[in-house]
């Protein structure tokens, strides 16, 4: 929320909604390109402090989060998680679009990928995204599309047939 001060001395708050996220390398820094509600697009940067190479990212995310609240509190955790990421392997030495690579390996959802196999850090990661996913597609009461009782007929062709238990086997005959 952006406060602006009202002439009887009361404070108004005005949303801020994020536009663009990204990131700086040197020195590490976030950068937010953001609308207020007069329309305006401003810019901020705000430093990243303490991150470390190879250590986990939660710490400080949630350190730049309590320090920029007003701004950072429409960002999804996992995007600015994933520009964290972004910094600690362009600090390991990676190239740009194999850092970006990475990251995005680290947080993409494949189907076919057994989740009982990774450890819990990775597994936390990829409820993250299945969480974010989630609350994009899920279709509220509010929404205009919302329909109470949806029902859907699904076609029935290149489906295999029940066979073993179909009616005309007689299982005692």
């Amino acid at each position: 929320m952006y406060n602006t001060r009202k002439s009887d001395g009361e404070m108004e708050k005005e949303d801020v909604v994020p536009l663009r996220l990204g990131v700086r390398a040197s020195p590490p820094a976030l950068t937010l390109v953001y609308k207020k509600g007069s329309g305006m697009e401003r810019y901020r940067v705000m430093p990243i402090r303490s991150l470390n190479k190879f250590g986990s990212v939660d710490t400080v995310l949630n350190e730049l989060k309590q320090r920029h609240s007003q701004y950072l509190a429409k960002v999804p955790d996992v995007r600015m998680e994933k520009m964290m990421r972004l910094l600690q392997e362009t600090q390991k030495g990676w190239a740009v679009t194999a850092a970006v690579e990475t990251v995005e390996r680290e947080y993409s959802l494949d189907p076919l990928q057994d989740l009982n196999k990774l450890d819990d850090q990775q597994l936390a990661k990829k409820k993250k995204v299945m969480d974010g996913s989630f609350e994009r597609n899920r279709v509220s009461r509010d929404d205009p599309d919302y329909e109470y009782d949806k029902q859907v007929e699904f076609k029935s062709e290149g489906q295999v047939g029940e066979g073993w238990d179909s009616p005309d086997d007689d299982f005692w005959g």
